[in-house]
């Protein structure tokens, strides 16, 4: 299995490159704009558990669960 490049704030490969001369990318999804991706077969699913237990953690501190 080949390595995937990610977004590095959400994880999303919806990744384009937007300056080709500095290395300047884009994230399709959230909009994040720079020269730092994420190469990786296994931190798409560790960003995404992140992301669900920062979800989860801000339901449990307003009382929502």
């Amino acid at each position: 299995m080949g390595k995937t490049t990610l977004c590095p704030k959400c994880g999303s490969k919806k990744i384009k490159i937007l300056v080709p001369q500095t290395g300047i990318w884009t994230c399709l999804k959230c909009g994040y704009q720079g020269g730092v991706l994420i190469e990786d077969n296994n931190m798409e699913k560790q960003i995404k558990d992140a992301k669900k237990m920062d979800k989860l953690s801000k339901k449990l501190m307003r009382g929502r669960l």
